[in-house]
């Protein structure tokens, strides 16, 4: 399922090319706090906007350095970044430098037990930003997971949870979000998505991929369960 990437000359494009990804306007968390709807989403909005701009971004880190893993649903990243719309586009934009340089995992809880027959080949993360025992990353950050989840056209993440507080910061639109209690909704590119801990949420793509930034704190260790 996955092939590594040989090494390129990728770093030396990546370094700025993260630096204007996490000093995008387009990811100004605090901008829209108060936008946010879901329970304390402000503050949660907030807090992350102050770990974003602590991510160091003068070392590329041991992810940029390792073979890039890719996987079955890294065939949509060329699509994905073309169906980013709306005041997203630019972030979409600084994504595509940054492509080569990303290595796709997966949850390994959904590998060992998958949630259905396509779903691993049409569902892949990579981090941007994370703590160095983690995933490999661009970026080294102990308080910090930041990263894109990627979705095929149709597929379904259904419901789990996690102790990590998290925002997805949607680049498509197209895609349906639920979270406990419901319902499902249709958010357009350019939304800011908020989980409390253990919240139930989950999310399924429409008839493009759906590409989202991801943002974990609090407990980055526990991988997320189905719910």
């Amino acid at each position: 399922m996955a092939e590594s990437i040989a090494q390129s000359d990728t770093d030396d494009a990546g370094r700025p090319a993260l630096g204007r990804f996490l000093a995008a306007p387009e990811l100004d968390l605090a901008a829209v706090a108060g936008t946010a709807t879901a329970p304390g989403g402000a503050a949660m909005l907030r807090g992350f906007a102050q770990l974003l701009r602590s991510v160091d971004t003068t070392d590329l880190g041991r992810g940029a350095r390792a073979s890039r893993e890719r996987l079955a649903v890294c065939r949509f990243w060329d699509a994905a970044l073309q169906a980013a719309s709306g005041r997203v586009q630019p972030l979409a934009a600084v994504l595509r430098v940054l492509g080569p340089a990303l290595s796709w995992t997966q949850n390994p809880n959904y590998r060992r037990r998958p949630p259905d027959a396509t779903f691993l080949d049409n569902y892949g993360y990579a981090v941007i930003a994370g703590p160095s025992d983690g995933p490999p990353a661009l970026a080294a950050h102990p308080r910090l997971a930041l990263g894109v989840l990627l979705l095929g056209p149709h597929a379904h993440y259904p419901l789990h949870a996690h102790p990590a507080v998290e925002v997805y910061y949607t680049l498509t639109s197209g895609g349906e979000w639920w979270r406990d209690p419901g319902p499902w909704r249709d958010e357009p590119a350019g939304t800011a998505i908020c989980h409390e801990p253990y919240a139930r949420h989950a999310t399924r793509a429409g008839r493009s991929p759906l590409l989202a930034v991801y943002l974990w704190r609090g407990d980055l260790a526990t991988h997320a369960a189905l719910a």
